[in-house]
């Protein structure tokens, strides 16, 4: 039985119980009031019976005092038998309920007329001066028993009152006891229910609800847990969800053994992996630089020779010029060695240039990661601002708008930010439609509930755009769009990508071709982790 159940049962119960003891209390207060109100009510017909006897005394001492005055004139006033007739009715009226009663009023009532009669017999006897037969009805037996007949019906009638008062008061008296023994029953009632549904509580809820405290305090120290709870009831439900949970608890820590074991062995995996990472940077670099410095005195040698066989072709020139040769063999030797000689050795000098550019590159991308970072607040206003006025050159030549918003500062070196936004506004500007006029936007996005220790601000143009398929390699090293447009190695984009990485951020782009592009870039607006987990988060990010 749930819970709810039996609360409504331990509350029910009782409340039942007094609910009849109520009734039983309410019952012998009725009847107590009943019997109060019946003895009340025979106090009130005896009384009203004295009210009869009074106008009929009266009526009596009113003909004696006629008869002496020799004076009719009181007599033929009625009030008195008008008051005698409404007091018999209401006295009626109080035993209506009474049949014996109600017999005995109309006795009087039928002795009050008779009485009546005999007056008015006398009034008119006295009226027309007949005094010895007045005084021969008075003397007459017959008419001194009329008064004495009402006085005795309404004594009789109050001796049977006074007798119904008696018993009722008996009654009022045995309604008090039984109420006072109801109400005395209803307390001692009420407290053996409560006592009772209090133990009933304390036993089977009470007990098991401790079993349960302590089960969920042994869950929270991780002890051991009490046997089940018996009972189908949200107790054991909770008991029993207790117990799961604490076989969850003990499955989940053997996981959580195994898990620790094993990243503690991926741990030292990982470790001696970004060791080996590590020296295959290092060799990289050093590779790279090897390769770099050893090119680097080829090229160095090529570029010379190149100028040498340039001066010797001036040479060559005026040895032919001040040659006996004839015109057309001089023509015809000046033509091989400008169509052939020069233009090869301007293509010579175009590769070591562009082979010497590369290098550089190579070696930008190098030092990228060994740079050291003097991170600290960066007021992104004034580093655009400095890109821009380092670019109005350029953008006065190109005709070109660009508009800076507001932007709050973000946390990092101000130097490499400065990059960031010196190579985006730059490729904005450079790769700028010449048909139409050119726009140059830089923003900031609202601030990401997802990411908020990060700002992303962007830089938008409405540039030639970039096609769908060249998104992906837009990051890489060495891949130009576009490079009949502007010059440059494409390794712009990957330093900034590699710059963006080692603050914790990260780049991307979106672009319509023919339409224009936007660049987004996330850095951080509070300090972060090392530069080197930085490194790894944004390479994870971006694969």
């Amino acid at each position: 039985m749930k819970l709810f159940k039996k609360g409504l049962l331990l509350i029910a119960i009782p409340g039942l119980f007094e609910l009849g003891l109520l009734g039983v209390l309410y019952k012998s207060q009725e009847n107590a009031t009943q019997a109060e109100v019946w003895a009340l009510h025979t106090k009130d017909v005896i009384i009203q019976a004295a009210e009869v006897r009074e106008p009929v005394l009266l009526q009596s001492a009113r003909l004696r005092a006629a008869i002496i005055l020799n004076d009719p004139s009181g007599l033929e006033k009625k009030d008195l038998w008008e008051s005698i007739e409404k007091e018999v009715n209401e006295l009626r009226d109080f035993v209506v309920d009474n049949p014996s009663q109600l017999r005995a009023t109309e006795q009087i009532r039928a002795s009050v007329k008779e009485y009546h009669t005999w007056t008015d017999q006398q009034t008119e006897l006295l009226k027309n001066g007949r005094r010895d037969e007045l005084v021969a009805a008075l003397r007459d037996p017959k008419a001194l028993s009329l008064i004495q007949v009402i006085q005795r019906q309404l004594a009789d009638f109050i001796k049977v009152e006074e007798a119904l008062d008696d018993v009722r008061q008996q009654r009022v008296l045995e309604a008090r006891k039984l109420q006072n023994i109801a109400l005395w029953i209803a307390l001692i009632g009420s407290v053996l229910a409560a006592a009772i549904a209090a133990k009933i509580f304390s036993k089977d809820v009470g007990g098991r609800l401790a079993v349960l405290t302590d089960n969920a305090r042994q869950l929270s120290e991780g002890g051991a847990l009490a046997s089940a709870v018996g009972g189908n009831d949200e107790i054991t439900d909770l008991d029993r969800v207790l117990h799961e949970t604490h076989g969850r608890l003990k499955q989940a820590e053997e996981n959580a053994r195994a898990y620790r074991e094993q990243l503690e062995g991926h741990a030292r995996e990982l470790a001696l992996v970004n060791d080996d990472l590590q020296r295959q940077t290092q060799d990289n670099e050093m590779f790279i630089y090897s390769v770099s410095h050893d090119l680097r005195s080829p090229l160095v040698n090529l570029q010379g020779f190149s100028k040498e066989l340039h001066h010797s072709i001036r040479e060559m020139h005026d040895t032919i010029a001040e040659s006996n040769l004839n015109d057309k063999d001089k023509q015809r030797i000046h033509d091989l060695i400008e169509d052939d000689v020069e233009v090869s050795l301007k293509f010579i000098r175009t590769a070591v240039s562009r082979s010497a550019s590369i290098i550089d590159s190579m070696l930008r991308l190098s030092r990228v990661g060994r740079v050291e970072y003097q991170s600290q607040q960066a007021d992104v206003n004034t580093i655009v601002g400095r890109v821009i006025d380092a670019m109005s050159s350029t953008i006065r030549q190109r005709e070109a708008l660009v508009l800076a918003q507001p932007l709050p500062p973000c946390y990092g070196d101000p130097t490499a930010i400065e990059q960031i936004f010196g190579n985006l506004v730059g490729n904005a500007v450079n790769y700028l439609d010449p048909k139409r006029p050119g726009t140059v936007e830089i923003g900031v996005l609202p601030s990401d509930p997802g990411q908020p220790n990060f700002r992303t601000y962007y830089v938008k143009d409405n540039g030639l755009g970039i096609p769908a398929d060249y998104l992906g390699k837009m990051f890489s090293a060495f891949n130009r769009l576009h490079a009949d447009v502007a010059q440059g190695e494409g390794v712009g984009l990957a330093l900034i990508k590699r710059i963006v990485m080692r603050h914790g951020g990260k780049i991307w782009v979106e672009s319509t071709e023919g339409v224009g592009t936007t660049f987004y870039t996330s850095l951080p607006v509070t300090p972060t982790d090392s530069p080197a987990s930085q490194l790894a988060q944004g390479e994870q990010t971006h694969g």
